[in-house]
Order: C-alpha cells, then sequence, then structure tokens
C-alpha cells in the first residue's frame, strides 16, 4: 500500500512540474492589412475559410411526460478549389440530438 502511494505520488510530482515549467511566448500582433483582409474574407461566403458554425434548438413539451429535447447542430463549411476557375463548398448538417 504505501509503496502504490509513493510511486502515484511520484508520478504526480513528475506531471505537476513539467507542466508548471513550460515557459509562455507573448502573440505576434498582426498588422493592419492583415486584420482587414480577415474581416473582408469572413464576409464572404465563398472565401477560402473553414467555418464550423453550431447551434443549440431546444424544444419543449416532447413526450409523455413534457420533457426539454436539445438538438445540436453542427454545420461545418469546406471550400476547395476543383479546378482554376470553380470552387467546391462541401456542407453538410450533423444533428445531435
Amino acid at each position: 500500500m504505501r509503496i502504490r502511494l509513493r510511486i502515484v505520488g511520484t508520478i504526480a510530482a513528475v506531471v505537476c512540474s513539467s507542466l508548471g515549467g513550460s515557459p509562455c511566448w507573448a502573440q505576434k500582433q498582426a498588422a493592419a492589412g492583415e486584420t482587414a483582409d480577415l474581416q473582408k474574407a469572413t464576409q464572404n461566403p465563398v472565401a477560402s475559410l473553414i467555418s464550423v458554425p453550431i447551434q443549440n434548438n431546444s424544444n419543449f413539451g416532447i413526450g409523455p411526460f413534457d420533457r426539454t429535447q436539445n438538438v445540436l447542430n453542427i454545420q461545418p463549411v469546406i471550400p476547395m478549389e476543383a479546378t482554376q476557375g470553380w470552387n467546391l463548398i462541401i456542407r453538410w448538417i450533423a444533428p445531435i440530438i
């Protein structure tokens, strides 16, 4: 029993010391032009950005016991370049009930 506690304590100490000693770096500030380009691309529905919108719908009074049903819709949009002048946009809706 003591050996098991000593092993668990040693493992916990190693994990805590390795996580606590990781260095942190500050993020580089984006240029004003890059920020403006990203804002334009997010407003363009056919831009080459992958987006994953998530929507939650609540339905009340479901079933014989008037329960609440939550439906989480995950709707990824993945644009791909099919040819030089054509883009293929893949989109599906995955409901999680």
